[in-house]
Parts: C-alpha cells; structure tokens; sequence
C-alpha cells in the first residue's frame, strides 16, 4: 500500500478547475480499494475507487446554502475488475458534464446541483484517502494493486513519482515493476 499526496503550488488554497482530465491504468487481485481522491474545504470532492469489483466514480461540485439542491453524484461501471488484468481509465469532466471511459467502454452523464467548478485543496491522493480523522476516510480501503501511466490535467504522475517530485505520505513499497500476486500454491 502506498498513498501519494500531490501538491500544486504553495500560494493556493485550492485547486478551482472547469476541465479536468484524469487517466490512469491498473491491475489488482483486490476487490476494493480508492484510486484517486481529492476534496475541498466548501465541500466538493472526487473520489475513483473499487467496491466489490466494480469502479465507483463519487463527485461533489457543491450543494446550494439552503440545502434543495445536492450535488452529490455517484456513478459505477464495469465488474470484476480484480481480475488482475490491465484496466485503462478515462475521466474527462468539462462543468458538470463527465465521460467515463473503462476499457473503451464511455459512460456520459451529468453531475448533480448548479455548480461547474471544481474546488479542491491544493492536494490529492492517489492510492487511498488522506487521514482526515472523518469516519468516511476511515472506512475506505487503500489500492493494493499496480497502477501506471496515471495522468492529472497536464501533469504526468508516473512521471513525476519516477523522477522523485512525490513523497508518499503513507508507507508502503513503491517499485517501477508491477509483481505478480502470490496465489499461495506451492508449485510441487
């Protein structure tokens, strides 16, 4: 298990984004476990994680003061995808427009509420959630599993960690391989 937490900038509080295009790759034998994760102090977040099997995608663009109208929107797709198969995905959010694609398979729907923008802090995960001490960040699973080619907007991630921009913030072991798992036969 290892967690990254990616910073943009020291100066911002958040990250306010209209666009936003998020790719990655990755194989497991686990069926749940949270792939990206990024909240704001107002309230919005994005969350791609597995729940048995399936992809789970979780957005929040922000809910009205008066509380008529939420913004929480959650879409899934696919299944068995703790197949420890390369699964590619492909999040392209324009407002509260969203293309899903998993394994050339494209969702599109619309995201709840009135807002367009994406307000998040100047941080995100992925690999699992941030300790945030809220009961939701504890019940979460980290992605036990390979993940690769991981693209934030412009920001090449992979990349990033290879050349050591990132530090993880939880510990675990990161190598540039993917091993295959142990199915605990002997071999005889």
């Amino acid at each position: 298990m290892l967690v990254w937490k990616i910073k943009f900038g020291h100066k911002k509080k958040t990250l306010k984004t209209l666009k936003d295009v998020i790719a990655l790759k990755f194989k497991t034998i686990e069926s749940e476990g949270v792939l990206f994760h990024g909240e704001g102090q107002q309230g919005d977040y994005i969350t791609l994680e597995l729940k048995k099997a399936k992809l789970f995608l979780n957005l929040n663009l922000g809910s009205n003061q008066y509380g008529s109208i939420y913004g929480h929107t959650s879409v899934t797709t696919g299944s068995l995808l703790d197949d420890h198969h390369w699964h590619s995905v492909l999040i392209e959010r324009h407002g509260r427009n969203i293309n899903l694609t998993l394994d050339r398979h494209v969702q599109q729907f619309r995201i709840n509420g009135e807002f367009d923008y994406l307000d998040l802090d100047y941080e995100i995960t992925f690999g699992g959630m941030p300790f945030s001490g809220k009961p939701s960040s504890n019940s979460r699973k980290n992605f036990k599993g390979c993940m690769e080619s991981i693209i934030y907007n412009t920001n090449n991630i992979t990349d990033m960690a290879k050349r050591k921009k990132l530090e993880p913030s939880i510990g675990g072991n990161l190598t540039f391989s993917c091993v295959e798992p142990h199915t605990g036969s002997s071999g005889k």
